[in-house]
């Protein structure tokens, strides 16, 4: 599942991001922390498909569709 489709206090880990090194927004999140293993959080959905806000370690993004879209979680949720 994509970043965007986490909801509002649900937590995963990054599996990846796409888009690889030729696509300068996912360079951006690989810079800034979506890396494989860590654990992000969806803080804040306004709705309308305005910006979410997501929290990663210590640090909280406000990420729109097409770029919460390039990073693929692993749902951690016991089956």
């Amino acid at each position: 599942m994509s970043l965007w489709s986490l909801s509002v206090g649900a937590s995963a880990s990054v599996s990846s991001v796409t888009g690889g090194t030729g696509n300068a927004a996912a360079q951006r999140l690989i810079d800034i922390g979506f890396r494989k293993g860590q654990t992000v959080s969806c803080l804040l959905q306004p709705g309308f498909g305005a910006p979410r806000v997501f929290a990663l370690g210590n640090a909280t993004y406000s990420l729109d569709k097409e770029t919460a879209d390039l990073v693929i979680l692993t749902d951690d949720r016991p089956s």
